[in-house]
């Protein structure tokens, strides 16, 4: 089948293709999704090789499995989480967070700015991106996965509370919680940089 059937097609379409044995629609999805993994795993931990580890894990048990696929609505948000269960067993594992696979205190969870640093530094200067990364920074874990799931990610409340293991309200309410911090610690025009690059995603 001609590559340009995989570029024009949705990936739950490839997905499918996937499950028929289609290593060509594999190797889409695999070169699609991997930047966005490995974004994603670097917010999660500071390991670099656990994330590709973690992420030639999951892929190895996508073609091991693929007879067995589910029917997903988002395909990014199927690998989203899946990743974000095998960063976190492998973390538990090698003891980098609580034995009881609850993560806590000790879960390592840092906003990174990639792609989202170019719509800032259109508006603000270096300094004030830095000061901006450190303010998203001091809040709690769970705000900080909550905000770039839902914004940077794109993800819904409802698949951002899937990725969290919590209910959607609870997420809304970290979400409403993490503006009022950050609007009340940080200055008009930096707050105003940040409503503008969530608004784009």
């Amino acid at each position: 089948m001609e590559k340009n059937f995989y570029a024009l097609s949705r990936p739950s379409e490839v997905w499918k293709k996937i499950g028929e044995g289609d290593h060509d629609a594999f190797t889409h999805i695999y070169n699609l999704y991997f930047s966005d993994l490995c974004r994603y795993g670097s917010r999660v931990c500071g390991d670099r090789a656990l994330i590709e580890d973690s992420i030639q894990d999951l892929f190895i048990e996508i073609w091991r499995c693929r007879k067995k696929h589910p029917q997903v609505q988002s395909l990014k948000y199927y690998l989203f989480k899946r990743l974000r269960r095998m960063i976190v067993n492998k973390l538990v594992d090698e003891k980098k967070t609580p034995v009881e696979r609850n993560i806590g205190e000790d879960y390592d969870f840092k906003i990174v700015f990639s792609h989202e640093s170019e719509l800032i530094a259109e508006q603000i200067s270096r300094e004030q991106q830095a000061k901006l990364l450190e303010a998203l920074n001091q809040l709690t874990w769970r705000q900080k996965e909550a905000i770039t799931l839902r914004f940077y990610d794109g993800f819904s409340y409802e698949e951002a509370a899937g990725m969290l293991d919590m209910n959607t309200k609870s997420v809304r309410n970290l979400v409403y919680r993490a503006m009022l911090m950050l609007k009340k610690h940080l200055p008009k025009t930096l707050m105003l940089a940040l409503l503008a690059v969530l608004a784009q995603r």
